[in-house]
């Protein structure tokens, strides 16, 4: 080796820093403790649209028959209703009049 100018040197030991640094931040950078915001009861914007109309509540269908033998989930009973009685409703959404709007069969 001949004589290494400082330049140099200088731009080897910013590389080994670049090197040396870790890829990814740790993990407690990524985490932020919020749980005291959590808490805080947060006031409601007075500038935020009033709600609209009627409250919206779910009804009551049509009993089902009493069936002594239903499967054990609930999906294998909705799977045999749905094979047993495909075009029956399955979930019915009602306009402001409280008239049918869209029905879902089981076939679908």
């Amino acid at each position: 080796g001949g004589p290494v100018s400082s330049r140099v040197s200088a731009k080897i030991q910013q590389l080994v820093n670049t090197l040396k640094r870790p890829k990814r931040p740790p993990l407690r950078e990524f985490f932020v403790d919020d749980f005291e915001e959590l808490l805080e009861v947060q006031q409601p914007d007075p500038n935020q649209p009033k709600p609209e109309g009627a409250q919206m509540l779910a009804m009551r269908g049509e009993q089902l028959g009493v069936v002594t033998n239903w499967p054990p989930s609930l999906e294998a009973a909705l799977q045999r209703w749905g094979t047993i009685s495909p075009k029956a409703p399955c979930l019915t959404t009602m306009d402001t009049n409280g008239k049918p709007l869209y029905i879902l069969t089981y076939g679908e």
